[in-house]
């Protein structure tokens, strides 16, 4: 038992990540508290680095977590990225394979795992863009039509 109660302990402490959109960068919420992992909107921002490395950072702190910890995720739970970018830049995609291999090395320990794609019905590169990254990253997406 007292293994599970710092179990909940440190993931609670896991201190909630947020970044608002603007014209050139996509809103980021990372939140183990809310249960929500997303990436959204525009991805162009003039310094990449600025906004994906702690990105990068909270995601390896969290894998870390969980993979030392019991995992509060389950087959029926699973710990779900969404990746919702309207349009992204090709540094934003070196970052997204970085994300993404993150993900792979959670799923890879045992903890269920899901990246949701969401893609627009009529920009077929969008969702190209989303298969091309899960090929090379040696993992499966869930790729769901975005309706606006």
């Amino acid at each position: 038992m007292r293994k599970l109660h710092i179990c909940i302990n440190r993931i609670e402490k896991v201190e909630k990540l947020y970044m608002a959109p603007s014209e050139s960068m996509p809103e980021v919420t990372l939140s183990h508290e809310d249960n929500v992992f997303r990436i959204s909107g525009i991805s162009r921002p003039e310094n990449i680095r600025k906004i994906y490395e702690p990105i990068v950072q909270w995601l390896t702190d969290y894998k870390n977590i969980l993979i030392n910890d019991d995992s509060i995720y389950s087959e029926d739970n699973p710990f779900i990225l969404q990746l919702d970018l309207v349009y992204f830049n090709s540094s934003t995609a070196k970052f997204l394979y970085d994300i993404v291999m993150i993900l792979k090395s959670i799923k890879e320990e045992g903890i269920p795992t899901t990246i949701n794609w969401f893609y627009d019905p009529e920009d077929p590169d969008c969702r190209e863009a989303g298969e091309d990254l899960a090929i090379l990253a040696e993992i499966d997406f869930v790729y769901i039509e975005r309706h606006e």
